[in-house]
C-alpha cells in the first residue's frame, strides 16, 4: 500500500490515474507508461516471493461481501502499477495481497485495473532486474527473510509463499502500533524482518496470535524499534481501543446518557456497501448493531428533537450509495423514517459523505448539514430541516445550499457549534471555513473564516468542538495523513471572533483519522474530564482523556 501511494503520485504527473471505466484497455506489452490497462489477475507476475496471509484472508472477506458493481469500483480504487519487463511480461509492483484475496475469492471475474509506471520490455534479464532493484520495485527476500535471486521469483500471484512475520506486521500496523508511511517502500517487510527474530508463536492458533501480537506492541514501543519506519513510541496512547467493525471505521459520535453519564454510548459508521452502525459503551465493547447500510460515512447526535409528542435523541448518518440520510432514536437505535430522505436530489455526483446536526437555540428547530462527494464552487453544502411528519416518522425540507469549495478532493468533516451559532467544515486540501449556522442569519452565506490553510501534511478531516459553557473552548480538526490533531480558540482571538490561530498540535496512536467527537462533560470515573473519540485504521475508535489531549497546556 504503502508504494502505490506514491506511484500514483508519479502517475499523475504521466497521466490521469482515474480512469473512466472506458479509458481501460487491455493489456498489451507496448503499453507506455501512464497507460491504464485491464488484465486477469492470474496473468500478473508478482514482484515478491512472499505474502501475510492474514491480509488475505481479511481482504478476501471484504471482496466476497461486494456485489459485481461494488468490486469493480474497489479494485479501481485500488489501482495496480505494473511495469513491463523482458518479453512484454507484466510485473505488479503493488496489490500483491489485495489481488491474491480476488483470486481466492468466490467472485468469477477476475479482472484487475492499473496503470503502467513503466516499460523495459527492451532490457535484458539482468539489466531490468538492476533497474528494479535499484528503484525498489521488487523485495527479493523469501519467507524466511533470506535474499533470494529474482529468477526464483513465483510465476504467479497463487504460487506465493506464506510469511507469518510479514503478517504479524500487518497485524501490528492495523492497531496502531506503527504508521504506514506513504512513500516508504517495503514497510511492512522491514518490520517483519524486525519481529522474526524477537517474537515466535503458532501461527494456526488464534489465541497464541494474540499473545504475540500484544508482544509485538510492547516491542514495538521501546527504542529497539527506533529505526524502523513509522515508529510511533512518545505518541498519545488511547485509554480505550474499541472492538473491530466488519469493514472500515470512518466517524464516531458521543451519545451522553442524561441519567448515568457512565452509560454514555458511541455511535460509530462501518463504511463498506455492506456496512453498518455500531453502537460501543465506554469501555469499547460493541452493544449494539445496525447493519444493512450502504456505506455509510458521517454520523452526528443531537438531542431535544421533537417526535412523536416528546422530545427525543437521534443519530443522522449519510448513507452514501443510497444518496440518502437514515435516522435512528438513542440509545435503541429505532429507524425513525421512510427511506425517502433523498439529499442533492439523488445525483450521484453528490452522493452524501459528511452530515452534523443543529438545533437552533432560539425555538428548538433541527437541522442537518450535508456535504456530498462532489458538488458546485459556491453552494457546496445542503442544510435541511428535519420535522415530525405528523406519525412520529421524520421528514425533510431543503433550507439552503451554501459552502466555498476549492475543487480538490471533497467536504467530508463538519461540525456545528449550535450555542456560538457557527458550522465549520473541511475543505480537505484548502482548510476549514466558518459559517453562521443560522439560515436566517444576516449574510448567513457570507464565509466567515477560512483557516488552517498552511502546515497540514495532507487532508483536512474529522472536525469536532470541545465547548465550555462560557464560550470557550477549542476547534479540533485531524491532520489526517500526519496523525495529528490541531486545536485552534473556539473563541476565536480577543476582538476578532473569526481568527483562528493554532494552540496546540496533539499527535496521537490513531492511524490517518477520518472522524472525531468531544464532550467536556465527565463521564464516570474512567472519562473525568471529559472524552475524545477518534476513528483508526485498523477498523477501531480509540478513546483519549480530555485531560490527555490538553496536557498542561489547556484547559481541563
Amino acid at each position: 500500500m504503502t508504494r502505490r501511494l506514491l506511484t500514483l503520485a508519479l502517475l499523475a504527473v504521466l497521466a490521469p490515474v482515474h480512469a473512466s471505466a472506458s479509458a481501460y484497455a487491455a493489456f498489451r506489452a507496448d503499453m507506455q507508461a501512464g497507460d491504464a490497462y485491464t488484465i486477469d489477475a492470474r496473468q500478473l507476475h508478482p514482484t515478491q516471493f512472499a505474502l501475510g496471509w492474514r491480509e488475505v484472508v481479511f481482504k478476501r472477506a471484504k471482496i466476497d461481501a461486494k456485489d459485481a458493481t461494488a468490486l469493480a469500483g474497489y479494485l479501481q480504487e485500488k489501482d495496480v502499477p505494473i511495469v513491463v519487463g523482458p518479453g512484454g511480461v507484466p510485473f505488479m509492483t503493488d496489490g500483491h495481497h489485495t489481488i491474491r484475496a480476488l483470486l481466492e475469492s468466490q467472485h468469477a471475474d477476475k479482472t484487475v485495473y492499473g496503470h503502467v509506471f513503466a516499460n523495459w520490455a527492451t532490457l535484458a534479464p539482468a539489466e531490468f532486474w538492476a533497474r528494479m532493484r535499484a528503484s525498489n520495485y521488487a523485495y527479493l527476500k523469501d519467507a524466511a527473510g533470506r535474499d533470494a535471486a529474482p529468477e526464483a521469483l513465483p510465476a504467479s500471484l497463487l504460487e506465493m509463499q506464506r510469511d507469518p512475520w510479514r503478517g504479524l506486521a500487518w497485524a501490528l500496523m492495523e492497531a496502531g502500533a506503527f504508521t504506514e508511511l506513504k512513500g516508504v517502500f517495503f514497510q511492512e517487510f522491514r518490520w517483519a524482518d524486525f519481529l522474526r527474530a524477537r517474537v515466535e508463536w503458532d501461527d494456526a492458533n488464534q489465541a497464541d496470535f494474540q499473545r504475540a501480537l500484544a508482544e509485538a506492541k510492547k516491542i514495538a514501543a521501546t527504542p529497539v524499534a527506533a529505526a524502523l519506519p513509522g515508529y510511533r513510541a512518545g505518541v498519545l496512547q488511547p485509554r480505550v481501543v474499541t472492538a473491530p467493525v466488519k469493514h472500515d471505521t470512518d466517524d464516531p459520535a458521543i451519545w451522553i446518557n442524561p441519567v448515568d453519564p457512565a452509560q454514555s454510548l458511541i455511535v460509530g459508521t462501518d463504511k463498506d456497501t455492506d456496512g453498518a452502525l455500531y453502537v460501543f459503551d465506554l469501555h469499547g465493547k460493541i452493544v449494539r448493531t445496525f447493519s444493512g447500510l450502504r456505506r455509510p460515512n458521517n454520523v452526528d447526535i443531537a438531542t431535544g428533537f421533537r417526535l412523536g409528542g416528546k422530545e427525543v435523541a437521534i443519530a443522522v448518518t449519510t448513507e452514501r450509495e443510497a444518496q440518502r440520510l437514515r435516522i435512528f432514536t438513542l440509545p435503541e437505535m429505532t429507524c425513525v423514517e421512510r427511506g425517502d430522505l433523498i439529499v442533492f436530489d439523488g445525483d450521484p455526483n453528490r452522493a452524501p459523505m459528511g452530515v452534523a446536526l443543529y438545533r437552533r437555540p432560539r425555538d428548538g428547530a433541527m437541522f442537518a448539514f450535508v456535504g456530498g462527494k462532489s458538488g458546485p464552487a459556491q453552494g457546496y453544502l445542503g442544510q435541511y430541516r428535519l420535522d415530525d411528519d405528523g406519525t412520529g416518522q421524520v421528514k425533510m425540507t431543503l433550507v439552503r445550499q451554501f459552502g466555498a469549495y476549492s475543487g480538490t478532493k471533497e467536504i467530508e468533516a463538519i461540525a456545528v457549534d449550535a450555542e456560538l451559532g457557527y458550522v465549520y467544515y473541511s475543505d480537505e486540501q484548502r482548510g476549514v471555513r466558518k459559517y453562521a449556522a443560522d439560515p436566517d442569519a444576516p449574510d448567513a452565506d457570507r464565509e466567515l473564516a477560512c483557516f488552517a490553510t498552511s502546515g497540514f501534511a495532507g487532508d483536512h478531516e474529522g472536525v469536532s468542538i470541545w465547548k465550555r459553557a462560557d464560550g470557550t473552548g477549542y476547534v479540533i480538526v485531524s491532520d489526517q495523513q500526519a496523525n495529528k490533531f490541531w486545536l485552534f480558540p473556539r473563541e476565536g482571538a480577543p476582538g476578532h471572533p473569526h481568527e483562528h490561530r493554532v494552540v496546540k498540535i496533539v499527535e496521537v496512536a490513531a492511524i490517518e483519522s477520518d472522524g472525531s467527537d468531544v464532550t467536556s462533560q465527565p463521564l464516570g470515573e474512567q472519562f473525568p474530564h471529559g472524552l475524545f473519540v477518534a476513528m483508526s485504521n485498523g477498523r477501531v475508535f480509540h478513546y483519549y482523556g480530555w485531560e490527555q489531549i490538553a496536557g498542561g497546556d489547556l484547559r481541563r
